[in-house]
């Protein structure tokens, strides 16, 4: 059977709308029950970008939207990311105010790490939070690069050695895959007290599809270049694929994050 530009499209489609539902999954995940503790809660305040977050009776809601939360301040006195029960028991107004906001979790209590590595991670707070996003991004960037290169290759080959080009993306994506998903893991524990997360789920999940399909891509091109066959064809999807799979990786990362 011939193979054809026709049937890469095909394929890619096929595994790019594989990814769109994996990602509207996600977000038809029922998130109310994420947990807070009340260090992460407090990083939802409204200012710098961020969502506006408020805990009541032990639920978290997301105020951003509101009219009278303008930067995370409410009447110039409350203010977003913290436990607002006490402060809403005595206002005028009960919880009715809430009924058109979102729930997007619950506080819970922090959950200690052990006293060495806490002790740690306080003289080097940089290692809380910073490896997983400073590494991810390799991965991210070289899988996509990959991918742009490969169509330059299938359109406009005679301007660079595109193919190449590609080639040497995919194995920086596959050396730096592995240190994204060991400092994610960390993160997780350290960050999110291993909280189940439909995100990080489906983080973890894609991750390992995405280094599974590295390898395969690997083996598949170090045995002969590109070429305009079957075998090529089903490559030049499998490249396609990791491009649209790492920046859903990053995009459920941007969720965890900033929470939108």
């Amino acid at each position: 059977m011939r193979y054809g530009v026709g049937s890469t499209v095909l394929i890619s489609i096929v595994l790019v709308i594989f990814v769109i539902i994996t990602a509207t999954t996600v977000f038809a995940q029922e998130t109310k029950n994420r947990r807070f503790t009340q260090e992460e809660l407090a990083l939802y305040n409204g200012t710098k970008g961020r969502p506006a977050y408020v805990a009541v009776e032990g639920k978290i809601y997301d105020v951003s939207e509101s009219q009278y939360w303008k930067n995370g301040v409410h009447q110039n006195i409350h203010h977003a990311g913290v436990d607002l029960t006490v402060e809403l028991h005595a206002s005028p107004h009960g919880k009715e105010v809430l009924r058109d906001v979102t729930q997007v979790g619950v506080l819970g209590k922090s959950d200690r790490l052990p006293a060495f590595l806490e002790t740690f991670l306080k003289r080097h707070p940089v290692l809380r939070r910073h490896p997983h996003p400073f590494l991810v991004h390799f991965p991210m960037v070289f899988l996509f690069g990959g991918g742009i290169f490969m169509l330059l290759n299938l359109f406009r080959p005679q301007w660079a050695p595109f193919e190449r080009m590609a080639f040497v993306m995919l194995i920086m994506g596959i050396i730096f895959t592995p240190p994204a998903i060991v400092t994610g893991l960390w993160s997780w524990w350290v960050v999110y007290s291993l909280q189940p997360l439909p995100q990080v789920f489906y983080k973890i999940s894609l991750s390992v599809t995405l280094l599974f399909v590295e390898i395969v891509c690997l083996l598949m091109r170090i045995r002969r270049p590109f070429e305009r066959n079957a075998k090529g064809w089903i490559y030049l999807a499998l490249m396609l694929y990791l491009a649209v799979a790492g920046m859903t990786i990053g995009y459920f990362g941007g969720q965890l994050t900033y929470g939108y």
